[in-house]
């Protein structure tokens, strides 16, 4: 009776086991499986001069194996590789700067994480494509005293043309060819071009980008220069900046030559014979007094 009832036990287990759902074991052992690479990057979307950091955590740390992270373009092209430091405790970090020829492509690009020879996941961001920066120094000439400033700058989705300066505005007017939307920053030579108050304090510049006045993204200031990043879309062709003061005005000369005259100094008015005054009272005096001969020898 014993055994018997035994087998009846064995036989209630099987029964039970048999009747749980495998709908239920398989979400169990889901429960238990995370993903093996976690992997992150620090903004959805990024321009050409911006820096990628990517990080996350390798679930299981397994001795020899290494961490590798490759970037791949809208067409699968790889773009980049790298081999970050894995921490003890599975995280791991890396920054890749985005320069050179190779980022000319924009769209949706892959950033794949691989562990050892078999673990590997990957997300993705955007890469919106402007041209490589370019840099130089533009000279412009002042067209009255023919002084030549340089202007340094850096232009980012295009390039600069032409630099020239406009007197009787205070301005200063920069021709670019724009293929992409980007950035300019320019140095100006605080006595080529400035903005200040009637209290010789620092003022905005006022900044018209093809006609349309805009806020610089960002302005630095020296005792020499005030440097000035504008930005602008693609197919625009002028950026003017406009002050309040510039050398240009300062003792402009004519079509001749010949220096103009300061009008806004007071000008004395100097007679063109200095001794012409002296000498009539002195004929006056000499008519009187033979007048008064004459009368005298008569009566």
């Amino acid at each position: 009776m014993i055994l018997k009832g035994k087998k009846n036990h064995v036989f209630l287990l099987l029964l039970i086991l048999v009747t749980i759902p495998t709908s239920q074991l398989s979400d169990a052992q889901k429960s238990t499986t995370g993903p093996n690479i976690i992997i992150t990057t620090d903004k959805p979307s990024y321009i050409f001069g911006d820096t990628i950091v990517i990080y996350g955590t390798v679930k299981t740390v397994i001795p020899g194996n290494t961490i590798a992270v490759r970037i791949l373009d809208p067409y699968s092209n790889l773009i980049q590789t790298g081999q970050p430091t894995l921490g003890q405790d599975g995280s791991y970090i890396y920054s890749i700067g985005i320069s050179g020829s190779l980022w000319k492509t924009g769209g949706v690009y892959t950033v794949q994480v691989q562990y050892g020879p078999a673990i590997q996941t990957q997300t993705t961001f955007t890469y919106t494509a402007t041209t490589a920066p370019i840099t130089g120094t533009f000279k412009v000439q002042n067209p009255n005293t023919q002084q030549i400033f340089d202007i340094p700058y850096t232009i980012f989705g295009g390039s600069v043309t032409k630099m020239a300066v406009n007197p009787p505005n205070f301005s200063l007017t920069v021709s670019i060819h724009s293929i992409n939307y980007g950035s300019i920053t320019l140095s100006l030579p605080r006595p080529l071009l400035d903005a200040r108050s009637s209290g010789g304090e620092d003022i905005p510049f006022t900044i018209l980008v093809d006609g349309e006045q805009v806020t610089p993204q960002r302005e630095q200031a020296t005792l020499s220069d005030r440097a000035l990043t504008i930005q602008f879309l693609q197919g625009v062709q002028s950026i003017q900046v406009i002050g309040t003061n510039t050398t240009l005005q300062n003792n402009p000369t004519n079509e001749s030559g010949e220096q103009n005259a300061d009008l806004s100094k007071p000008v004395s008015s100097v007679p063109e014979f200095p001794l012409a005054t002296p000498m009539l009272i002195i004929s006056t005096i000499l008519v009187i007094l033979l007048s008064m001969r004459i009368h005298f020898r008569f009566s």
